[in-house]
């Protein structure tokens, strides 16, 4: 045979060099895992940042149409506060406060499917919607009928001028069943569009 033949036949058979490429071809992969694992594991640090981490009971919104009950919130030392009591029974609810240009913010609150509290604006722009209601896995404007993504807000259908524009997370604090944000949060909001 010719030495090309018997070279690559050694090749092949070798098990010092089979071993070394099992030991590469090992070390790629596990590569490749660490490397998605960091990503995915990444990306729900950030959802959890968002939205925190469950504090109530998981529910489901499925075959349900859930509108906002309103409910007036109290502000004091600087703070909004709502019971999370009022939002867990209610699941989603509305209010209104006055920023620093005299204008009425809307504002929400609701609980996700995994047991989440979002409290935040819940105008919807450029529509300029400014109530939204749960459906199944969706938080749908009732003005123009835009969906997110409940638990992340992702846009998935309706106008996508609004679909850009998904309600701003208030950064609210739960301790002894009381949700709080700062004033300062609303006091400080504009419209995006």
């Amino acid at each position: 045979m010719s030495k090309q033949i018997l070279d690559k036949r050694e090749q092949f058979t070798n098990p010092k060099k089979s071993k070394s490429s099992l030991v590469i071809g090992a070390f790629s992969v596990f590569l490749v895992i660490v490397a998605l694992v960091f990503m995915f594991g990444s990306n729900k640090k950030e959802d959890e940042n968002y939205f925190g981490a469950s504090i109530v009971a998981e529910r489901s919104y499925v075959g349900e149409f859930i509108s906002m009950t309103k409910v007036e919130p109290v502000i004091e030392n600087g703070q909004i506060k709502i019971p999370l009591g009022v939002v867990d029974e209610n699941n989603i609810i509305s209010f209104e406060i006055e920023n620093d240009e005299k204008l009425l913010v809307p504002l929400m609150a609701y609980i996700t499917p995994t047991g989440r509290l979002f409290v935040g604006s819940s105008m919807c722009e450029p529509c300029r919607g400014r109530t939204f209601s749960l459906a199944g896995e969706t938080l749908v404007c009732d003005t123009c009928r835009t969906t997110y993504n409940v638990e992340d807000h992702q846009f998935i259908s309706g106008a996508k001028a609004c679909g850009e524009y998904p309600p701003v997370n208030m950064n609210p604090k739960v301790e002894d069943n009381m949700i709080t944000i700062e004033l300062d949060e609303v006091l400080n909001w504009r419209s995006r569009s």
